[in-house]
């Protein structure tokens, strides 16, 4: 599990990078203040672990188990988002699909 918390840290600050590269200084929230909120939430990921793991009755292991697994897919999600919003080959693949007539509303209504 220690795996996947470095994991999520990794794409958390992978994320921001990215965040900062797409939008620069028009960043909403600021790099300053996005940074401490991203920090602050790798912190709790890692608190709520140790906790869990120094903890003598595990009786909410699956639980455990299943917040750090969707954290990892949500993060994994948004860093693939943001790739696709920054690389030229998928916006021209968008307009490429829009050229032909498909609607890329009603792909996301499927």
């Amino acid at each position: 599990m220690e795996y996947k918390l470095l994991g999520i840290s990794g794409l958390i600050l992978i994320i921001l990078g990215l965040t900062w590269l797409k939008d620069g200084k028009h960043m909403n929230p600021p790099i300053e203040r996005r940074a401490v909120i991203d920090i602050t939430t790798i912190c709790i990921f890692w608190a709520v672990y140790e906790f869990y793991n120094f903890s003598k009755d595990k009786a909410f292991e699956q639980e455990v188990s299943m917040i750090i697994n969707l954290a990892l897919l949500f993060f994994l999600a948004r860093m693939v988002q943001l790739i696709g919003q920054l690389n030229p080959m998928v916006q021209e693949f968008v307009s490429f699909l829009r050229k032909k007539g498909v609607r890329i509303d009603e792909i996301d209504d499927k």
